[in-house]
């Protein structure tokens, strides 16, 4: 990462589809249908681990943690949503919130490290998109 500009690590902007910016995050969605899986990047340069923010920035991601799971619980009708930041692999700092079913390829296992075989269309991204716009708006 640049340490004088903000980046999103290469890995997640490959993996997954832009969703929306919110006030400390960008919002990306891994291309998951079977599991709609949301990642959020606090836009804090050098941030790896969550007590590299702020008390106020550590309340706003919570909080934007509890919008996008709002969003997935009334949009997918999950089972468990898993919220989660490893960062074993992608190390900035970056919270997992995933939509889990006993029906899931990966159920009641961690969905880690499980690739998905069904993926969402563009026509799909594009409502989500846009469901995901006037949620938070």
């Amino acid at each position: 990462m640049n340490a004088n500009r903000f980046t999103v690590d290469p890995v997640i902007e490959q993996n997954s589809v832009f969703i929306a910016n919110l006030g400390l995050s960008t919002v990306f969605l891994k291309n998951d249908k079977e599991n709609p899986w949301f990642i959020l990047v606090p836009r804090k340069t050098g941030a790896i681990e969550l007590v590299d923010l702020s008390h106020e920035e550590q309340t706003m991601l919570m909080e934007e943690i509890s919008i996008v799971s709002e969003f997935l619980k009334s949009h997918y009708q999950p089972h468990k949503l898993n919220v989660g930041s490893l960062g074993n692999i992608v190390q900035q700092l970056h919270i997992h919130v995933i939509a889990r079913y006993p029906t899931d390829r990966a159920w009641p296992g961690p969905i880690w490290g499980s690739p998905t075989t069904i993926e969402f269309d563009e026509l799909e991204l594009e409502n989500l998109k846009s469901n995901f716009s006037e949620y938070v708006e």
